[in-house]
């Protein structure tokens, strides 16, 4: 599965709802683990959004895959190149994008999506799309070892970030098992998004099962699941 955690911070800022990724993440993982699905095939998505800007953002971006790598080592995370922040500036964006390869090297991500310089500009042409894989080709062959020398300070800025996010996610999970993962979605915990669960679109193409309804291959997914 690949998850979709990324598009949460297209809406959110990157920074103030970084654990609401996370949360996202580990729910998934526990959802993926009860339709069967070991930690190999969880594509748990995240994204590189932090606003530039923000002081130290690469290091805070640093943190928060790290962060990621860590709670799931044997998941093949997929990463999100910037998006949000692509101001038409295509140097500033090819700048921006080599960055969030070499955050990508550094912390060992599985799956790199391939950044775009003419980001919400153009379509891209194959010449754009050409230069953006020259920048992940030279990262990936200028740094594919870095992973084994880069260690942030234990009680150094990315460490505590990185505890600081996971503790506002503890602090959210409290609260969804209190209160229930449907009003969470309701209140626009995830992506500012809100969608009570009797609004919307969809209800009508839900029917009740039938009486002597079977699908071997739920019947399948569940002997899987309880293995």
């Amino acid at each position: 599965i690949n998850t979709g955690e990324d598009n949460y911070l297209t809406t959110a800022d990157a920074v103030e709802a970084a654990h609401t990724v996370t949360v996202s993440q580990l729910l998934n993982e526990h959802f993926a683990h009860e339709a069967g699905l070991p930690d190999e095939l969880l594509g748990l998505g995240h994204a590189f959004e932090i606003n530039p800007a923000v002081p130290d953002s690469f290091r805070l971006e640093l943190a928060h895959a790290l962060l990621a790598r860590e709670l799931f080592p044997d998941a093949p995370l997929k990463w999100m190149p910037p998006t949000k922040h692509m101001t038409g500036d295509v140097f500033g964006g090819y700048l921006l994008d080599g960055f969030f390869n070499l955050a990508g090297v550094l912390t060992g991500q599985s799956i790199l999506l391939v950044g775009m310089m003419t980001e919400a500009v153009v379509t891209p042409f194959l010449s754009d799309r050409d230069l953006a894989l020259r920048n992940v080709r030279y990262v990936l062959n200028a740094a594919a070892g870095l992973r084994e020398d880069f260690r942030p300070a234990p009680d150094g800025f990315i460490v505590k970030r990185a505890h600081q996010v996971l503790g506002e996610a503890v602090d959210l999970l409290d609260r969804i098992v209190r209160d229930g993962l449907l009003d969470a979605i309701a209140d626009g915990t995830f992506g500012l998004m809100k969608r009570p669960p009797d609004k919307g679109k969809g209800a009508d193409g839900v029917i009740e099962k039938a009486e002597g309804y079977r699908n071997p291959a739920a019947d399948l997914l569940e002997e899987g699941a309880t293995r």
